[in-house]
């Protein structure tokens, strides 16, 4: 494949295993290659980067270590008119590959902006090709000025730009702005897939969960760190019940059999994860809080 005219960003944490194989194969579809490197990075990540001469920019913190926030400046500082986020587990399939090389190059839809595709994850062992987790679609490509990741009140990150859906709070809930996304005209479906090797082993997984739970978690925390400790009870109860039911039958991950019973899970423990990392620093805080009353009135 010639490169084309078009900026990839991918923004990485310590992906010195993932990067050269992603570094080479992201040259022979773009024409330019940003990497963003994460400020908590401690491994060869930005010397892998520097020595496939692909442009780098070293985040000082700016972040404040979320993944969005670099993806946003990569998407800043590009070249091109159109703009692909690829991260370095993923890779894309056959159909996105010419879906892909026609946008670009021939603009057939002129007035579509952005491009939403799904994952084909890979999962301990397995490519989940049959649930519909697939046909959870993301934007990943776009034009240059068109979109942003909108870091309200999540760390997960959503992409919507001002310009195309304003700052509602509804679009927080993911029906709502899945309706709004799918019925906006600028905004156009790819029948292609990204190949993303999520959670080659169950380690991988678990490994993930963790990180992303307290990432999570602390945000939940900053926005209020004092919540009713009985709502965050009943949520350690309900919400990974929910995030299995999701899963497994409305995504249909049975359909996986094993495989996507272990993921379902993995995913509602995750859940889990989160309000319980979030319960730890509302009580390490209140005690905080009573420590330093009782300190202050001896």
């Amino acid at each position: 494949m010639t490169p084309l005219p078009l900026t990839i960003v991918t923004a990485v944490l310590n992906e010195e295993q993932n990067l050269p194989e992603f570094l080479k194969y992201a040259k022979t579809i773009a024409q330019e290659v940003i990497v963003v490197i994460d400020f908590r990075t401690i491994d060869d990540s930005w010397k892998i980067a520097t020595d496939q001469q692909v442009k780098v920019l070293v985040d000082k913190g700016e972040s404040k270590g979320i993944v969005f926030n670099n993806k946003n400046w990569g998407i800043r500082e590009a070249a091109h008119d159109w703009i692909l986020i690829l991260d370095a587990d993923e890779r894309l399939d056959k159909t996105f590959e010419h879906e892909l090389r026609t946008i670009v190059l021939t603009e057939p839809d002129p007035e579509v902006e952005m491009y939403q595709t799904g994952f084909i994850n890979y999962e301990f062992g397995k490519y989940f090709e049959k649930c519909d987790q697939k046909y959870k679609r993301f934007i990943r490509l776009f034009r240059k000025g068109k979109f942003a990741y909108n870091m309200q009140g999540t760390a997960e990150g959503f992409g919507i730009h001002a310009q195309v859906m304003g700052n509602s709070f509804l679009l927080k809930i993911p029906i709502v702005r899945s309706w709004v996304i799918n019925s906006n005209p600028k905004i156009k479906n790819l029948d292609g897939f990204l190949i993303h090797m999520s959670h080659p082993t169950i380690k991988d997984f678990i490994r993930k969960i963790n990180h992303y739970s307290s990432r999570e978690a602390k945000v939940k925390y900053q926005a209020n760190p004092h919540p009713s400790q009985f709502t965050l009870v009943l949520k350690l109860v309900f919400n990974p019940i929910g995030e299995f039911i999701q899963k497994y039958f409305i995504w249909k991950m049975y359909k996986e059999g094993t495989h996507g019973a272990i993921a379902s899970i993995l995913y509602s423990f995750y859940h889990f994860l989160i309000i319980a990392k979030y319960l730890q620093l509302s009580l390490l805080s209140d005690s905080d809080d009573l420590s330093k009353s009782e300190r202050n009135a001896a």
